[in-house]
């Protein structure tokens, strides 16, 4: 039963949260302004192993909120979106296993309803956190959780907003807050705080007549997008040695409406842990293309909000050299586009609810339109 706060849950929910960022409601008033969250939760145990870690958490979150962005094709297509960005602080309940927490994040708000003085929001966030008490073998090997001082985090909250009068609002709610590195450093477990939201919102300053800027074209409508990827990540809690993936992939994307694109092709990786996995650390020395390399076929879907995007994709290996890992994986991540089809990237991939590892890749996308000449 502890297993549904795992990291799966997490992407389940996020799913959900995506299909409703363009829930169409009522005008509204625009502004931009600060929160601050008193986070009380509990830490859980979502492996019996990790038992000892569970306790009592307090979180205190300030934000900068908004509830428009100024680019006129976000705010034109997007009803009611909030987004933001600020420092969350946990205290994990027991300083000397579980330590603290102090996380960087960015969040958007997908809007649920929206009344005269009340509004309820579901929110993703995603960011990076530095734990003060990491897994160590000398003075912390109790944690079973976390390996390493900086991790990922993302983050599943719903939200109320009760407006108390033109500046300020009540703001109740409960989530859950995820902390993992993608196996960079062993052990990695996560772990999950599910919280309640007890805070406070205050407008800076209301804007009537905001001035929407126009985005420039930062790729074609539809195209091709081709990508080279690069990861690092640790095997063993007792094996110090650091491992190098490689990954490249073609895909074809395809616009569904001006937020969301359609995404489908071929992945590959070059993945030299698989003997390693098998317990056979003496073929590390000469591992053969054969027994590294893993060939996907991937489809995903992409949120677009100005130069981000949020990605999700799904793949199925077409071979892979043992059975070790399942046979589909699923990545998340963001996207980031400059001018004339660069983009950058960072994924998470992972095989059902394991994580297998980050990774960082650059991609240039061209247009579908030579395809097309006569």
């Amino acid at each position: 039963m502890r297993k549904i706060f795992s990291f799966a849950f997490l992407k389940k929910h996020f799913f959900i949260s995506l299909l409703l960022l363009t829930s169409v409601t009522s005008s509204a008033q625009f502004q931009r302004g600060f929160q601050v969250n008193l986070l009380p939760g509990f830490l859980i145990a979502h492996r019996e192993y990790m038992a000892n870690m569970e306790a009592h958490t307090m979180g205190f979150e300030a934000i900068y909120s908004s509830n428009f962005t100024g680019w006129k094709q976000i705010d034109s297509n997007y009803n009611h979106l909030r987004w933001g960005t600020g420092l969350t602080y946990f205290n994990l309940g027991n300083q000397s296993l579980n330590g603290d927490v102090l996380a960087w994040h960015m969040h958007v708000e997908a809007n649920l309803k929206t009344r005269n003085h009340f509004q309820s929001t579901l929110r993703f966030g995603s960011g990076v956190g530095y734990l003060t008490k990491p897994y160590n073998l000398e003075s912390n090997r109790k944690n079973k959780a976390i390996g390493s001082h900086l991790n990922g985090n993302m983050q599943i909250m719903y939200k109320a907003y009760f407006k108390i009068d033109k500046e300020n609002s009540l703001v109740l709610g409960t989530g859950i807050t995820h902390y993992s590195n993608g196996n960079f450093k062993r052990p990695n477990l996560g772990i999950n705080i599910a919280h309640l939201n007890i805070g406070w919102y205050h407008s800076l300053y209301i804007i009537d007549k905001p001035v929407f800027k126009p985005l420039p074209q930062l790729f074609p409508t539809n195209g091709f997008e081709f990508n080279i990827g690069i990861a690092n990540k640790q095997i063993a809690v007792a094996d110090t040695r650091r491992f190098t993936i490689l990954s490249s992939s073609l895909l074809y994307y395809f616009q569904h409406n001006k937020m969301r694109n359609w995404r489908v092709g071929p992945e590959v990786f070059f993945d030299k842990t698989y003997p390693y996995e098998l317990f056979q650390p003496s073929t590390l020395k000469s591992v053969k293309l054969a027994k590294m390399t893993e060939v996907a076929v991937k489809f995903g879907h992409e949120f677009i909000f100005g130069r981000m995007a949020i990605v999700t994709d799904l793949g199925a290996y077409v071979y892979r050299p043992n059975k070790y890992k399942k046979a589909v994986y699923f990545s998340i991540g963001f996207n980031y586009f400059f001018n004339r089809g660069i983009v950058a990237q960072t994924r998470l991939k992972s095989h059902m609810a394991v994580a297998d590892f980050f990774y960082w890749s650059g991609g240039y996308r061209f247009s579908d339109q030579f395809l097309r000449k006569k």
